[in-house]
């Protein structure tokens, strides 16, 4: 499947599942043409996760771990980083005392 059909489908997905966990609407998740910003309320701080065409990966920036990139691997079919982690899974953790 193409790179920029992947990160939309799993972008979109991403965004739908933060709004369905955010039952206490304590986060900001908007997404458009590619890039997904979530901010804390509570807080202001806010995340961007977006495609980046150029090197084939998805460009993670967090107010509490800085910036990572995620790469799609086909064989497990997860956005990974370098080190091995799954990009929704670091999210989500990080996100874990908003999402309830």
């Amino acid at each position: 499947m193409q790179f920029s059909v992947l990160c939309e489908q799993f972008l979109e997905n991403l965004a739908q599942e933060l709004e369905i966990k955010d039952k206490q609407s304590n986060l900001e998740i908007e997404y458009s043409d590619g890039v997904l910003n979530i901010t804390i309320v509570e807080t202001g701080k806010m995340y961007v996760i977006n495609r980046n065409s150029g090197n084939q990966k998805i460009w993670f920036s967090s107010p509490f771990s800085g910036t990572d990139y995620f790469a799609f691997n086909q064989q497990q079919k997860q956005w990974l980083s370098a080190k091995d982690i799954e990009l929704s899974s670091k999210l989500t953790a990080e996100l874990k005392n908003y999402l309830t």
